[in-house]
């Protein structure tokens, strides 16, 4: 990933971790999430792929670093 990439991606973190609204919503629809935060389109078809990592990484108590996890998809 190239560093404006990077740079992006922890900006979304950022507003997803420090808004409550944002994080809830996050848990609920990961993919709309990213989309509105991050100002992008991600393609249906990998909506529920996002949907798919997200859910098992909140079901195994959020151990993988939250930065990795938006990486895979930005």
């Amino acid at each position: 990933m190239d560093a404006g990439m990077q740079q992006k991606a922890a900006e979304v973190v950022k507003k997803i971790q420090s808004d409550p609204v944002l994080l809830k919503e996050f848990e609920s629809a990961p993919a709309k999430t990213i989309e509105k935060v991050a100002g992008i389109n991600i393609p249906d078809f990998m909506e529920p792929m996002i949907e798919k990592v997200v859910r098992e990484q909140i079901a195994n108590g959020g151990t993988e670093d939250p930065m990795e996890i938006i990486k895979k998809f930005l």
